[in-house]
């Protein structure tokens, strides 16, 4: 009779031991830390893109406006608040301001500000535009 060699496995063998499932344990706490911290960056990154588009958007929206008003009614010096046309959406506080300036005669100089607070930080889009006394329609 021949003698089988077959190797059979103790009880201490088998299976996963302690170690590595406290290992597994580890890596996959550490992979999911690190792929929360990637998507809250994206999340923070997209959010900072869309609050800047939307203060973009208000500022322009403000100076097409002062563009279309009477240029008289422009008076140098003067500051134009516009807090409450800003998008809701914006994170506060936020403030709109246009300031009206006369480079040279004839010509008006309006610069816009915009200001938010976003992820603890002050925030501004700044936009400014000429507007002639000789208006689109004449």
């Amino acid at each position: 009779m021949l003698r089988s060699n077959i190797h059979r496995r103790t009880s201490s063998e088998s299976g996963f031991g302690i170690a590595e499932v406290v290992i597994t344990i580890v890596l996959l706490g550490s992979l999911s830390l690190a792929l929360t911290g990637i998507f809250r960056g994206i999340l923070y990154i997209q959010s900072a893109a869309m609050y800047q588009k939307s203060a973009t958007l208000a500022a322009q929206r403000e100076i097409e406006s002062l563009r279309n008003s009477n240029y008289n009614a422009l008076a140098t010096g003067s500051t134009i608040t516009f807090t409450s046309d800003l998008p809701v959406e914006l994170p506060g506080p936020k403030t709109g301001a246009a300031v009206v300036s006369e480079p040279v005669s004839g010509l008006k100089r309006i610069d816009v500000t915009v200001s938010y607070k976003h992820g603890g930080n002050d925030k501004q889009v700044k936009l400014s535009s000429t507007i002639g006394i000789i208006g689109i329609s004449q």
